[in-house]
């Protein structure tokens, strides 16, 4: 399973067998990657680090995340299997090796083994600063890996000569990742000294690109490690409701501004494009989920919503320029919900709306630096700890300072704000987690709040694709462990399907169905 004598600098990973890819190239590579073991500095190590975030984070885990949320819909080729929760050890397989870095024709290097390699090379330097953004760079990532996959190998895995890795508990991973940022947050990001230059020296830092002082670095990932520990909190909290009461601690401490968002690094060159926007752009299997449309649609009836978000991430109708239709999971168009659930009233007269060009657009830059974890994102977090802990008073501040500050990253070089949202939302936890809903669209966070909350209400995708018979089981919960990973490790691993539910997620959320109904055109 990990054997690695070398590791690739950048990546190349398959999204399947049928030789699909999500990839991603920075700049500044060696010229001779695969050396990465005569490396005595950290900086080529952290390039290839940072590349490994879009691959995961925009790419096939991340479509998983946004189908089952029923952000998007799958309706072409395999990813209307995947919306109807038929992925496998195969679909997952490059994906689960990324995690760790693993060096053969689907994977490159960047995963848990290069961040441990990055942070050995550091601490010979006495550079505490590329030692402590490397304990955020490892929460962030094996914390993605956890959401997701729950049990994984971790405490083991980072040898890469031990084949067989025992799994470690979900929640245990959990504790060690929050160990991790404490180290960073406390020991390392605050140290300082000539030793402690950090990746600006060598412009190896791409996500900040060290264009302010350089000496802020620091304080930068600081507040990071904090949002990304609220974050990790609240993963806990429906096994540990102590655990709002941590998140909430977090938020000021976290990202206080959205100058401090952290963006994935992207740019126009073809090697350095979004990971949507190269997938929509070879392939377009997927479409606006109706239950996003519908809910941005009833939200600007309310008043409390405008339709800035809307005609920036969507095209409108031929009906006009504010009418808009998503696609349910897997094309469906013959069902019509009983006003619960956020799924739509159907494609008028066989249209859905189109992406906008941050993500689908023949002559678009395909440079959208999409949010990772945001100054809006841990407010939202701060609104709904808050609320859990002492209600609508507590968390209203939050939420309302959630909406005044609306930014999405930024494209073409400029920073996407929607503006101040209108009207006064009252803080309601179903209120709470809509508003993240549609701040966090895309982003695979979306996933592991709807697990926790059971909103946005959402039923769950038909039996079959574009049917009109309702399925009978949840929403899953999780995804299957890779096929590498069986096969070479299958001994330790925990015996799970996609309905099994998580350690952080012993209750699935309730399955709601739509009304069956007279088909409508299309």
């Amino acid at each position: 399973m990990r054997k690695f004598h070398k590791v690739a600098l950048g990546l190349g990973l398959a999204l399947s067998t049928a030789g699909c890819s999500d990839y991603l190239s920075a700049p500044d590579l060696t010229s001779d990657p695969t050396k990465v073991t005569a490396l005595t500095q950290p900086g080529p190590l952290y390039i290839g680090i940072q590349e490994a975030g879009p691959p995961q984070r925009e790419g096939q885990l991340a479509r998983f995340a946004a189908e089952y949320t029923q952000q998007v819909a799958g309706f072409s080729r395999q990813q209307i299997g995947y919306d109807l929760y038929q992925a496998d050890a195969t679909d997952v397989d490059p994906y689960f090796g990324a995690i760790y870095g693993t060096n053969n024709t689907l994977n490159g290097g960047g995963g848990l083994l290069d961040i441990h390699k990055m942070q050995q090379l550091a601490r010979k330097k006495n550079d505490s600063l590329f030692v402590g953004i490397g304990k955020v760079y490892e929460a962030m990532y094996m914390g993605l890996a956890a959401d997701q996959f729950g049990d994984i190998p971790y405490r083991e895995a980072a040898d890469s000569n031990n084949l067989h890795p025992k799994f470690d508990s979900q929640l245990q991973i959990y504790a060690d990742l929050q160990a991790q940022l404490d180290s960073a947050i406390n020991i390392f990001l605050p140290a300082s000294g000539a030793t402690n230059a950090g990746p600006c020296t060598d412009a190896s830092e791409l996500i900040y690109a060290c264009s302010a002082n350089p000496l802020d670095l620091g304080p930068i990932y600081i507040q990071v490690a904090h949002s990304l520990k609220a974050r990790l909190y609240m993963h806990t909290a429906e096994v540990d409701p102590s655990a709002y009461a941590k998140a909430l601690a977090e938020v000021p401490l976290g990202i206080s501004t959205p100058a401090n968002d952290f963006l994935w690094f992207h740019d126009p060159s073809p090697q350095g494009q979004n990971i949507w926007w190269q997938f929509m752009s070879a392939r377009g299997d997927i479409a606006p989920g109706a239950a996003f449309v519908e809910i941005q649609k009833r939200r600007i009836a309310a008043g409390v919503e405008n339709f800035n978000q809307m005609t920036f991430t969507f095209l409108p109708t031929s009906a006009g320029p504010t009418v808009f239709a998503g696609v349910r999971p897997t094309g469906s168009t013959s069902m019509t919900t009983n006003g619960v659930i956020y799924n739509g009233a159907g494609i008028p007269a066989g249209e859905f709306s189109l992406f906008g060009p941050f993500i689908d657009g023949a002559s678009a830059p395909g440079d959208w630096r999409s949010p990772e974890i945001t100054f809006r994102e841990t407010q939202l977090i701060g609104a709904e700890a808050a609320f859990q802990t002492g209600g609508a008073g507590a968390a209203q501040p939050f939420l309302d300072a959630a909406r005044a500050s609306r930014t999405y990253g930024t494209f073409a070089g400029a920073v996407i704000d929607f503006g101040a949202a209108p009207g006064a939302l009252p803080a309601t936890l179903q209120n709470i987690i809509e508003e993240k809903y549609t701040a966090l669209y895309l982003n695979p966070e979306v996933w592991n709040d709807y697990k926790r909350t059971c909103f946005p209400s959402l039923a769950p995708a038909p039996s079959v694709a574009a049917g009109t018979t309702p399925r009978t089981t949840p929403i899953v919960g999780r995804l299957p462990y890779g096929l590498t990973e069986l096969n070479a490790n299958g001994a330790n691993a925990p015996a799970v399907t996609t309905q099994s539910r998580n350690r952080n997620d012993p209750n699935a959320c309730p399955v709601l169905n739509y009304v069956s109904s007279v088909p409508l055109a299309n």
